[in-house]
């Protein structure tokens, strides 16, 4: 549980500070001085410093330039509250190194401050962090730092070493030093995980160096590096900046996941849950392609429920969509690989087979007619009438699609719940 000190000399104003930590569940420790504030930083640890601008025997700024010059504070955040707002107060209590400033009139933007506070202070990390570090005492030191904030952590002295490891492990965050053993430095790691496609080229990368050169520093941020953490390291800087950059990972990978879902949402059906003819026109180009340039067979089924009008009619809309479900169930049953089915419109569907003869095309056909006439779904029975027609040179998805449709159309002129190639 997170624990907060509260210093303020006045016990009612302690108690309603005091309840804008505890809606956060912050442990609260209360001291009614700057010299008490004092001696409790002194004896134990905190995660958030919280005090008043007057407190009775010293000022905030005072009090804070004292705790800092005994190494008692700095590494925490520490808030002042004042009666009432004044800049200059306010300049001169940043000047000193306190974090922020909020008025005791409005408590609004400080419990703000400390929900966002506590959400980021107390969630868990998850993953896998590659540290490239020569120096056992500074890799010790991060992995320690790490592990706490809860990453598993793989830890290579050399940038070859390092680099061969990435290409077969997925990891969450890179942080590497510059100078390591070996003949490559931080660059050519930073280079390397910049150098791979899709998500594992746009992994965080967190850089160490001792070096003070600005120029060095550019060179690494230039290089694909996404920050920056000056040696020796603060364990308080080292968590926080990657705290941010694994944070802000999971953002991008929420917002990508969202894109991706809404994307497929366009793409599918929503009755059938069957991709739909957005789809079909996506990959169809890709497919045909792929068959013309290889010589590999590709066949199109068009599939069509026979007098499914009288069964809308005669049953309703609702068992006429119950219908149309079913038989996409069956449909979806046997596609494999790259083979697509969609709903094309209506009762209609598509099949687009790669790799499938013309024969092939027909003795699946075959089965997937048994298997609509003998499923009879809610009680109704039902059939389809399928045509069939197979990549020829040259030819055109339109093309290809006209002959499975004729095909089809012949066999519901012929009687419907049969098979017809083109």
């Amino acid at each position: 549980m997170l624990k907060v000190l509260l210093i303020d000399p006045s016990r009612f104003q302690r108690t309603i500070i005091a309840s804008v930590f505890a809606r956060s569940n912050v442990e609260v420790v209360m001291a009614e001085s700057g010299d008490a504030g004092l001696q409790m930083l002194a004896d134990g640890h905190f995660d958030i410093l919280c005090f008043s601008l007057e407190l009775g025997d010293m000022r905030a700024p005072a009090f804070y330039r004292e705790a800092v010059r005994r190494k008692l504070a700095g590494n925490v955040p520490a808030l002042m509250l004042a009666g009432t707002p004044d800049k200059v107060v306010f300049d001169d209590a940043i000047a000193a190194g306190i974090t922020d400033c909020f008025p005791k009139s409005d408590l609004g933007d400080l419990e703000r401050y400390v929900e966002q506070w506590e959400r980021r202070a107390t969630h868990r990390l998850t993953g896998r962090v590659l540290l490239v570090e020569d120096s056992d005492t500074a890799a010790n030191f991060c992995i320690e730092v790490m592990t706490g904030l809860g990453l598993a952590v793989d830890r290579f002295k050399t940038a070859e070493d390092a680099i061969a490891q990435f290409t077969c492990t997925e990891y969450s965050i890179v942080v590497t030093d510059f100078v390591l053993e070996g003949l490559q430095t931080g660059l050519s790691v930073i280079r390397a995980v910049r150098g791979q496609k899709g998500r594992k080229g746009e992994l965080p990368i967190l850089a160490l160096s001792s070096i003070e050169s600005v120029a060095r520093r550019v060179d690494i941020l230039r290089a694909g590096a996404n920050d920056f953490v000056g040696k020796p390291v603060v364990a308080e800087e080292l968590a926080a900046r990657l705290r941010n950059l694994l944070m802000l990972r999971e953002l991008y990978d929420r917002l990508a996941a969202q894109h991706e879902l809404v994307r497929e949402m366009a793409l599918r059906d929503q009755l059938t849950s069957l991709h739909n003819r957005h789809h079909l026109d996506a990959e169809a180009p890709r497919l045909l392609d792929e068959a013309q340039r290889t010589g590999a067979p590709l066949s199109l089924v068009v599939v069509d429920i026979d007098h499914f009008k009288k069964i809308n009619d005669r049953y309703g809309h609702s068992r006429g969509d119950e219908v149309l479900m079913a038989v996409a169930d069956i449909l979806r049953g046997i596609v494999r690989g790259q083979q697509l089915v969609v709903r094309y419109g209506g009762e209609e569907f598509i099949m687009l087979l790669p790799g499938t003869t013309t024969l092939q095309a027909g003795l699946g056909a075959e089965r997937l007619r048994e298997k609509v006439a003998a499923a009879n779904p809610v009680g109704i029975p039902v059939t389809a009438s399928f045509g069939i027609a197979t990549l020829a040179p040259g030819e055109s998805f339109d093309q290809l699609f006209s002959r499975a449709d004729a095909a089809v159309y012949e066999a519901k002129r012929s009687g419907r719940n049969q098979v017809v190639s083109a």
